[in-house]
């Protein structure tokens, strides 16, 4: 495959990187604790908070996901902006002023109050575990997109090798204050990247924004929900609402990666401001990527010519031979991706294994030329793809397999925007990949060394003797010599597993929903603690193992039903369910359980961090409740 970037769009690139980079040397001078290097010494205002919530929500994965929804499944995606704003009161009334109240670090911190030691420790476990996961994938996926975006052959692990190294050390070297501004630009990236699709899109298809209605309409995409109720469906109302509210509010009220913003405000009411301005800068974006999605489906639709052959191509799956070129590299490997490598160099093979069937007959082809503009050098994707008649409800459509919208965005980049525009849309999907790394990053290193160095002294010993001190007479200045070694070494785990993964598909997907399903019974202890009187530490911590155990199951329950393994009747709910049912099951044991097992807090222990019980985020003054802060020089390892 020939490159499709200009040395133009390779400066934008180049540049972007670069600055990203020399943000970090600019905060490198202000690391002086860790109160600066994982909270930004709290000195930040609402804007730059409120871009770095929207850069972090929006990964490289959702970046291009999302337009892929879209054009499957229309306006019903705009469940999503509507879920942010249905968590905003419980967020702004009660999440953040117990949060930022507390002056915590760690989110977790807040378990230890409420509950006791040992859920801090649980939740603590589970997200770093979880996150660690999710940061392997996360630095491996979206570097497929960049591959297909870029119209180049680089080997994914010098993709990936390259954004790993990049975020890592600009958040080894500015700490928060560069991650947080680099997702201010990152934010600034995104929004940009999608009007230029959009003006990309119009200047493309005859008749702009009327054609992409016209086609979205006709092909009953503009249809804002569904009322049915469909257990086995990603988008019907009933299910997708409460699995995006729960997402959500699981992401700003459970989850250190994000709630580590708020964290870092300079008070209570910059934290509510930041979130109501990511909230209302995600109903723009959000709703900008949906719009997307329907472009791509008006300009695929129109220019059905224009569709990679595997996105329509009927091919014969049972064949389990490798196809590989004259040299034996492989070209195809069906185990995995059977209709992934069909190409000019690939077709003649294909055709003479009879995998590639006629769109009408199911037949195989025969003769490959029948496949190939030879001049061209191109597969005629005419010949491949089925167009499903029109009915009274929606006119003729392309045919294009599952997961194949998901790749037109990118597809689109690389075809189709002129020099300096594919440039900046591919700094765009960079940002959007930079930006959860880096606050992935950021959060595993906070409870590191907050959660277990500060908390149980774990590497305290270690570090005393690489200063030359007493463990007693390390100060929180010392602990920075922790933290950034810290962060390079996450970092570069992360990038490495992710270069192994890279080359295990199974296992990768089944890393990554697994990783996926910790979030929802953090969230219901959460809950628990903030909303229940009688919630018990040990009716918590019962609900959150039962729980993740019951996410986990059903996670690869589904992975399984999804290979085969599995029938479909014994388990007939989408993939979206298990959030809810996590967090429900969670909820009714953790409370169910609380009045059997231990012995409620009083009214005065839980002034602050229930909700109706006191004002929230101010510990009862005459309790002595540890408040969570700083270690103590003198006191090593107490609270102050």
């Amino acid at each position: 495959m020939l490159a499709t970037l200009t040395s133009i769009d390779y400066g934008i690139l180049a540049f972007f990187l670069v600055a990203m980079v020399g943000l970090g040397f600019y905060f490198s001078s202000e690391q002086r604790t860790t109160q600066d290097f994982f909270l930004g010494g709290r000195s930040f205002s609402w804007f730059p908070l409120g871009m770095s919530l929207l850069a972090t929500l929006i990964s490289a994965l959702s970046y291009t996901g999302l337009p892929g929804q879209s054009y499957e499944y229309g306006l019903r995606c705009l469940i999503l902006p509507l879920s942010v704003w249905l968590a905003l009161p419980i967020m702004i009334g009660v999440v953040l002023p117990i949060f930022r109240g507390l002056e915590l670090y760690s989110l977790y911190e807040y378990l230890e109050l409420r509950f006791d030691s040992r859920t801090r420790l649980a939740g603590s476990l589970i997200f770093v575990v979880w996150r660690m996961l999710w940061l392997g994938g996360v630095i491996y996926a979206p570097c497929k997109v960049l591959v297909i975006a870029s119209g180049t052959d680089i080997p994914e692990w010098v993709l990936i090798s390259l954004l790993g190294a990049v975020t890592t050390f600009y958040t080894f070297l500015g700490g928060m204050k560069a991650v947080v501004w680099t997702d201010v630009i990152q934010g600034l990236a995104m929004l940009g990247g999608v009007m230029v699709v959009i003006l990309g899109v119009w200047w493309k298809t005859e008749g702009g924004h009327e054609r992409v209605t016209e086609v979205a309409s006709g092909l009953g995409r503009l249809q804002p929900a569904s009322f049915t109720l469909d257990w086995g469906s990603a988008w019907y109302l009933w299910g997708a609402l409460p699995h995006w509210f729960l997402v959500n509010l699981s992401f700003f009220a459970a989850d250190q990666l994000s709630a580590q913003r708020f964290l870092s405000a300079k008070s209570v009411d910059v934290a509510r401001t930041s979130y109501l301005a990511n909230c209302i800068v995600l109903t723009f974006l959000m709703p900008g990527l949906i719009y997307v999605g329907l472009c791509m489906l008006a300009f695929y639709q129109d220019h059905p010519q224009e569709m990679q052959p595997n996105w329509v191509a009927s091919v014969d799956n049972k064949t389990r031979e490798i196809v590989k070129d004259k040299q034996g590299r492989l070209l195809l490997d069906p185990k995995h991706h059977p209709e992934e490598e069909i190409t000019v160099e690939t077709v003649d093979q294909l055709v003479k294994e009879g995998r590639i069937l006629k769109p009408n007959t199911r037949e195989p082809y025969t003769k490959s030329d029948e496949l190939v503009d030879r001049d061209a050098g191109k597969v005629r994707v005419d010949k491949l793809f089925i167009r499903r008649p029109p009915n009274e409800r929606a006119m003729s459509e392309v045919v294009i397999r599952k997961g194949a919208a998901e790749e037109m965005l990118p597809r689109f980049i690389a075809d189709h925007l002129p020099w300096g525009a594919a440039g900046l849309m591919m700094a765009a999907l960079l940002a959007a990949c930079m930006a959860a790394i880096a606050a992935g990053l950021n959060s595993i290193c906070t409870l590191l060394v907050i959660d277990f160095h500060r908390r149980y002294g774990i590497g305290r010993v270690w570090l005393a003797s690489k200063l030359g001190k007493t463990p007693e007479s390390l100060t929180p200045s010392d602990e920075l010599k922790l933290a950034q070694p810290l962060t390079l070494a996450v970092g570069v785990g992360a990038t490495l597993f992710a270069i192994g993964i890279a080359q295990v598909h199974d296992v990768f997907e089944m890393m990554i929903a697994i990783a996926n399903t910790f979030g929802a019974p953090l969230l219901a202890v959460f809950l628990l603690g903030m909303f229940t009187r009688r919630c018990t530490a040990a009716g918590a911590l019962l609900g959150l193992v039962t729980g993740s155990l019951l996410t986990v199951g059903i996670t690869i329950l589904s992975l399984l039903q999804k290979r085969g393994f599995v029938a479909a009747e014994v388990w007939p709910f989408h993939a979206i369910w298990t959030v809810t049912f996590g967090v429900l099951l969670t909820l009714f044991v953790g409370y169910g359980a609380s009045f059997l097992l231990g012995k409620p807090k009083s009214r005065t222990q839980l002034r602050g961090l229930v909700w109706g019980v006191g004002h929230l985020g101010v510990l009862a003054a005459d309790e002595e409740i540890p408040i969570l802060g700083d270690i103590d020089p003198d006191a090593p390892g107490r609270w102050k």
